[in-house]
């Protein structure tokens, strides 16, 4: 079977397109391939991002709003939230969230030039988004430029198992079982052929702790989820550090 992989030249295209084209059944995706446990995993990302009342937060690469959704309810009615996403029709799903009394608005933007100041952002989250850049090394260079001194990044991706049975059984799950259930359910034939071998190059655990650290941040830690088929990689950027 032929490489759907784009080139690192068209890579910003091919995944805007390709989002644009699962938008209206992503999340139903997201419950059948992980059994709906990237419920709990959001909300560990939320918890680890420290988000608190009154407190200003940015989700890049928002996708359906999901995440974004859920640090609008940590930080209550006082503070905002911006959900940040290249994809105008994740963006259309995102909107139609109902968002009670929240403040949290939803702005089309690509994490590899975000359009905010330096130190803008108390806390900012990345939910499947480092694994689609172009660039880690510059797309965590923008995450901590935007962050405020002593803010923290969180990272939802996915992982690279390290148990030799539970790595094989992940990716004949992966390789195989999940392209054929993306394409019954979306109609898209590349979009989830696309997933497992986006995975093939991303650095995951260990190595996305060596960019992140080179990049500057402190207090890098990852938590391996489902026998580290994901992972939430956390850092924070240096007090005293100005952008």
């Amino acid at each position: 079977m032929p490489s759907v992989l784009p080139t690192t030249d068209t890579k910003h295209a091919y995944v805007q397109s390709m989002f644009d084209g699962i938008a209206p059944r992503y999340d139903l995706l997201n419950d059948v391939m992980t059994g709906g446990m990237h419920r709990g995993w959001k909300a560990l990302v939320v918890r680890l991002s420290g988000a608190q009342p009154g407190g200003r937060v940015l989700d890049a690469c928002t996708g359906t709003g999901d995440i974004a959704l859920r640090l609008a309810k940590a930080v209550g009615p006082e503070g905002e939230v911006i959900g940040l996403d290249f994809s105008p029709r994740m963006l259309e799903v995102a909107r139609r969230r109902p968002i009670g009394g929240h403040r949290i608005t939803f702005v089309e933007g690509d994490l590899m030039a975000l359009p905010y100041a330096d130190d803008s952002f108390d806390a900012l989250t990345v939910g499947y988004g480092l694994r689609n850049v172009t660039s880690i090394p510059g797309a965590l260079q923008e995450i901590k430029r935007v962050l405020r001194p002593g803010g923290k990044m969180v990272s939802l991706d996915l992982g690279k198992p390290t148990s030799p049975l539970w790595r094989k059984i992940f990716y004949a799950y992966f390789n195989n079982v999940v392209p054929i259930l993306g394409r019954w359910l979306t109609g898209a034939n590349d979009a989830y052929s696309y997933l497992p071998e986006s995975l093939a190059d991303f650095p995951a655990q260990e190595g996305l702790k060596r960019l992140m650290a080179e990049a500057g941040f402190t207090g890098v830690d990852c938590v391996s989820l489902m026998g580290g088929a994901a992972a939430v990689h956390v850092g924070a950027k240096p007090l005293g550090t100005e952008s």
